[in-house]
């Protein structure tokens, strides 16, 4: 099977507990990214803090910071989720405050960034593309369905690799995804499918892009898309 993978340059953010959290889709104890759900009982950014980890781990990679401890992560999260990306009771961040307050946050760094949030669904693949090419992570977004029944609602489905390279869905998570961000740190295309590699909970996963644009199709592009960086 031929496989051409599109990634990140400098692999990814890798958060390191000291051997507290086992990671179920790496091989050296260190997450993939970072997790929202280690800040319980620290208001609303566990339950809807999804886009502030993705901004964050989005500042850490080009800034440079690839392997950071724990502690120091919580405190780095902890400091950048004020002004517009601070985490909202009910909404989360929504994309055009996070596109505002990271284009801040980086020009507060020396880097003179252009970040938006959101394109027509065809020009969402491209744009993830040229990020990657770029060396920068990319924040995707499974928005929600606010004007659609409980009945009709779904999620995006994420899948692991096997040892054989095999897309598979885990056994620890088999129901699809929504109001979730998630990071994309690769493309990667086969004869038969285009999958998305992305960080989400501190693991690597994988979106199959067929099933995405599904959702946008049905559900629409307003809260389900992402956050370029140019």
């Amino acid at each position: 099977m031929i496989v051409n993978r599109l990634g990140l340059s400098g692999g990814y953010v890798r958060v390191d507990s000291g051997g507290e959290l086992h990671p179920r889709t790496t091989s050296d104890g260190l997450t993939f990214g970072g997790d929202q759900s280690w800040f319980g009982g620290e208001g609303v950014i566990a339950p809807l803090g999804c886009g502030l980890i993705s901004c964050a781990d989005i500042l850490l990679y080009m800034t440079g910071r690839r392997t950071i401890g724990i502690e120091e992560y919580k405190d780095f999260v902890r400091s950048i989720g004020k002004g517009r990306l601070k985490v909202r009771r009910r909404l989360g961040v929504n994309g055009i405050s996070m596109a505002a307050g990271m284009q801040s946050r980086l020009r507060a760094l020396g880097m003179n960034r252009k970040v938006r949030w959101g394109f027509s669904k065809k020009k969402i693949l491209p744009r993830i593309r040229e990020m990657l090419e770029r060396d920068i992570p990319v924040t995707i977004s499974a928005g929600p369905q606010l004007l659609f029944s409980k009945r009709r609602r779904t999620g995006v489905m994420l899948y692991i690799r096997d040892e054989n390279g095999e897309f598979i869905l885990p056994g620890w998570r088999d129901t699809p995804v929504r109001d979730h961000y998630m990071t994309v740190t690769a493309l990667i295309e086969t004869q038969s499918r285009r999958m998305l590699e992305v960080s989400s909970w501190g693991e690597r996963y994988y979106i199959d892009w067929d099933d995405y644009l599904k959702y946008i199709n049905t559900f629409g592009t307003f809260f389900s898309n992402i956050m370029y960086i140019r």
